[in-house]
């Protein structure tokens, strides 16, 4: 069920992450999207922002950062040890994965879910980078996007 939650969410944001990714792949070199939300994985997979009880919830959103592993030392892991237990497989799929056709992708929500993975560049290498420069050339000061789901 969480492999699902997690594929419908990059579903909903894989072209504002792709573009972001590939653009600060060709700034940074290798590395992978973080991908965090102030929400837990289950109040991210109700289709409508209504809780169980009918309540509108607060907005649902993502912060995206990229990193690379250096950054992810130095920055995540320094403040937070327990994300330390992701850094062995995150390592190893930035150094593996095919940044022409993939996209590593680290996620940490509030409930305290961490998954890492692989997927899918969507669109494809040369759609990313054109909509990677047209979005996040002038934006490169912020150094995370906010997306908020709700909106889309």
């Amino acid at each position: 069920l969480n492999a699902q939650i997690r594929a419908e969410l990059y579903g909903r944001v894989r072209f504002y992450a792709c573009p972001y990714a590939v653009h600060k792949t060709s700034q940074l070199g290798r590395g992978f999207l973080f991908i965090q939300s102030n929400m837990t994985l289950k109040d991210l997979s109700i289709p409508i922002p209504k809780d169980t009880s009918g309540r509108t919830m607060p907005t649902r959103s993502i912060l995206m950062h990229f990193l690379t592993m250096g950054e992810f030392d130095s920055e995540v892991c320094r403040d937070d040890f327990e994300m330390m237990a992701a850094r062995s497989k995150l390592g190893e799929l930035v150094e593996e994965y095919d940044d022409q056709k993939e996209v590593v992708v680290l996620y940490r929500m509030r409930c305290g879910h961490v998954a890492v993975g692989r997927a899918v560049l969507v669109p494809d290498i040369g759609i990313c980078k054109q909509l990677g420069r047209d979005y996040y050339s002038a934006n490169d000061a912020a150094g995370m996007v906010q997306l908020n789901l709700d909106d889309m």
